[in-house]
């Protein structure tokens, strides 16, 4: 198990056979389905309508999304009619925040000898496997509903 590939992820590829003239319309299209947020001609954002994970643990408000669990999206053009959409994550470096905190403390116990009991070293472990299975399954969520989205439409305006 890759305990530090949420903190890193990695990046999503996908190859479509239409131009990225029509790829912008179809995603302009979208709304219900995820969130989208234009940053220029050929880059954009996209973030899930609701995060069962992040809008319950975490209060997120950024301005250019809805949740916490964000892609950042690029359009290149191969030719005429193909078009590659590179998704990139958005990276959890707070996590790691979550693996340093028992460290601190068994340097503070050993140091000070305060009686911390042996279990509470093993909760903020706990706490990280937990938070990494609830983003990666909301991150795949994500890329499920884009892929989705963008086939239905594509084979859709066939």
């Amino acid at each position: 198990m890759k305990f530090f590939s949420s903190i890193k992820p990695n990046t999503e590829f996908f190859t479509v056979n239409i131009g990225i003239d029509d790829v912008k319309n179809i995603l302009g299209e979208n709304g219900k389905v995820f969130y989208l947020k234009w940053q220029s001609e050929v880059e954009f954002i996209i973030s899930l309508n609701f995060s069962f994970g992040s809008d319950l643990l975490f209060d997120t408000n950024y301005s250019n999304t809805k949740s916490d669990i964000i892609f950042t999206g690029n359009l290149i053009k191969i030719n005429g009619s193909k078009t590659n959409i590179v998704l990139e994550p958005k990276r959890n470096y707070w996590l790691f925040m979550l693996l340093i905190t028992p460290v601190l403390m068994l340097i503070i116990e050993l140091s000070m000898n305060l009686g911390i009991p042996i279990p509470f070293y093993f909760i903020f472990p706990f706490v990280y496997i937990v938070l990494f299975f609830i983003i990666n399954s909301e991150n795949k969520r994500l890329i499920k509903k884009f892929e989705e989205y963008l086939h239905q439409k594509i084979n859709h305006n066939k």
